[in-house]
């Protein structure tokens, strides 16, 4: 196996310049928007019953495997769920490589691991208005008293399918497949002219 941390990454959104509309009279304040720093990301199939996996688990991010339509974090280590058996750990770029390596070989038993890196993209939305303006293209219950923090759902984003997790009271992370982050962006952004909006790629 390769390590990613030898190899340049390249974020999904290189080829999207920053953006930006005033605030107009009225809003209850922009909403902030960016391109998350690149990070590593790895699928895990297991059953959550697995006790030698969890325990890993635990080792490797502080968090046991979350349940149903939930996400932990700590530090840069953050575990969704994504299925009965499936979960996205999300981590530092470069760590993937190490982590996949202490699961494979922990004899865990029925357990698989793949990388996902370069197949998704990362915007974090901020924003008195966030869940406002993302209701505009998701069919979901964003009330704040319904999807609260840690809360992760995948969901559809106008065409696009998504994770959407609540990271606050009014922020959140999108997980969008590489090819549609473009399109990500161009409709948040639209959706944020009423409010007023800041897009910033990574640095």
């Amino acid at each position: 196996m390769v390590s990613s941390a030898v190899l340049p990454g390249r974020s999904t959104l290189a080829d999207v310049a920053a953006i930006q509309h005033p605030v107009p009279q009225g809003s209850a304040g922009k909403i902030m928007m960016r391109e998350t720093a690149i990070h590593d990301l790895i699928n895990l199939r297991c059953q959550p019953d697995n006790k030698k996996a969890n325990a890993l688990v635990i080792k490797l991010t502080s968090h046991a495997l979350p349940s149903a339509n939930q996400s932990v974090q700590a530090g840069d280590r953050t575990i969704i769920w994504l299925a009965p058996d499936e979960w996205l750990i999300m981590a530092e770029a470069g760590a993937a490589s190490t982590i996949m390596a202490d699961m494979e070989t922990a004899k865990l038993g029925h357990v698989a691991t793949s990388e996902v890196s370069n197949a998704y993209g990362i915007i974090s939305i901020d924003g008195k208005s966030s869940r406002d303006m993302l209701a505009k293209h998701c069919a979901l219950d964003l009330h704040e008293s319904v999807f609260t923090k840690g809360t992760a759902i995948q969901t559809i984003m106008g065409h696009a399918g998504i994770i959407l997790i609540a990271t606050g009271d009014n922020s959140f992370n999108i997980i969008g497949r590489a090819s549609f982050m473009p399109y990500l962006v161009a409709l948040l952004a639209d959706a944020s002219v009423e409010y007023g909006f800041e897009y910033r790629p990574a640095k």
